[in-house]
């Protein structure tokens, strides 16, 4: 009972503590020393007319290769379908049994060539629209099945886990939300197929101005596109400009509405970047190869357009605008 009380307080405290970027991982090397197991996924699913679909979960030990492969196979899956039909309730089982009683050659074939012969599998409802949230461990052993202690074990720790993730992501959220004076940024977090797991008024408001006819109830196609380059990316549109960052299996989402300085043109923002970062006229002109004049000129045109009066002002509307 102090090992498994002492594993819930470093659980919680690394929830506030770890970027997000290394709380899962840790989360479950942790649970691994009430509950031991080999390999793990943890992340989002959906119940479709072909059986559970993974949206990139967190992988412990699991090759990338076996969620492919698993595509292929999951209308075939009895265990996936009866998880998600009995959620929050850890389910014990023998995969490679289960598979060979329901004579499925392709799935016996998925769990022995990934290892996957023991599971403790457990569903509960997240975010929108359906979407799950599912913790799958794995056992590579035939002869080694999970006992009723580990099964309970983990549904104890399940609630825990669910809610650290929710703490981490919160935290991670404040990291990254730019605190410029003035400008409200609001913030989103989905997963990697655009499903939303929380979502602040003011994006949803922020989504309206700029598609106005679509529902909200996910990130549009526009900025779902820019989730699978998995860099940091920049959206601007119409109405809104968002910065897009994928951590994982967990993409965050900063929108505000546009600003002055998002209307520059492409060299006005080249050369407004260059005077922010601190170059001189001269340095400027040297670096695009310009005379001193002509970047006057855009100097001009730009101070013009941002309504500032002069370059400090100017660099204070880019930090604003988060650039």
């Amino acid at each position: 009972m102090h090992e498994f009380s002492a594993l819930l307080v470093l659980l919680h405290r690394a929830a506030r503590e770890l970027p997000f970027e290394s709380f899962q991982e840790h989360a479950l090397t942790l649970l691994k020393r009430v509950v031991p197991f080999d390999a793990a996924r943890w992340g989002t699913t959906r119940h479709d007319e072909r059986g559970a679909k993974y949206h990139a979960p967190f992988l412990y030990n699991d090759s990338p290769e076996s969620l492919r492969d698993y595509e292929a196979v999951r209308e075939h899956d009895p265990v996936a379908a009866w998880c998600l039909t009995h959620l929050d309730k850890v389910s014990n089982f023998e995969l490679h049994e289960v598979c060979a009683r329901n004579h499925d050659p392709g799935m016996l074939d998925y769990v022995r060539r990934y290892r996957h012969m023991q599971g403790l599998i457990v569903a509960s409802r997240t975010g929108e629209n359906g979407l799950l949230q599912v913790i799958s461990l794995y056992g590579a052993y035939p002869d080694k099945r999970f006992d009723e202690t580990q099964r309970r074990r983990l549904e104890l720790v399940f609630p825990h886990l669910r809610e650290a993730l929710n703490t981490s992501l919160t935290f991670q959220m404040e990291r990254i939300r730019p605190h410029a004076g003035g400008v409200a940024w609001h913030l989103a977090i989905s997963d990697a197929v655009g499903d939303f797991h929380f979502v602040e008024p003011g994006f949803r408001d922020l989504l309206r101005h700029e598609w106005p006819t679509l529902m909200h109830r996910a990130l549009p196609a526009a900025l779902v596109g820019l989730i699978n380059s998995r860099v940091p990316s920049r959206f601007q549109g119409r109405a809104v400009i968002a910065l897009i960052d994928v951590l994982h299996d967990m993409v965050f989402v900063r929108a505000r509405a546009r600003m002055p300085v998002d209307y520059l043109s492409p060299r006005e923002l080249e050369v407004a970047k260059l005077v922010v970062s601190g170059l001189t006229h001269k340095d400027i002109a040297k670096t695009l190869t310009l005379s001193p004049a002509t970047v006057r000129n855009h100097l001009q045109a730009i101070h013009d357009r941002v309504g500032v009066r002069n370059n400090v002002e100017l660099t204070d509307e880019f930090r604003r605008a988060g650039f």
